[in-house]
């Protein structure tokens, strides 16, 4: 599951969200930077939440939620200064 969003008022910045359940690797990066990087080899978390702050002129804070499904599949909620900005749903 991949997805990316633009964030910012004065100044944009670009968050990429990357996540492969097939090797359990998780890449977040912030303007083509990496900031995290998580692997996961078994018994995978029913939930887990990554926070990003970003100290620029606006002080955002982006909070990314995954929930696993029972068998197969991801939710995630991304939400921005505690504010749900989005949902996606992945396989």
């Amino acid at each position: 599951m991949k997805f990316t969003i633009e964030v910012g008022r004065t100044e944009k910045h670009l968050i990429e969200f990357s996540f492969n359940q097939l090797l359990g690797e998780t890449i977040i990066k912030v303007n083509h930077r990496e900031v995290k990087r998580t692997r996961r080899l078994f018994n995978e978390p029913v939930t887990e939440t990554h926070v990003i702050h970003i100290d620029d002129k606006d002080q955002v804070t982006i909070r990314i939620e995954k929930e696993r499904k029972p068998l197969f599949g991801e939710k995630f909620r991304v939400y921005l200064n505690d504010r749900l900005y989005q949902c996606y749903e992945g396989m």
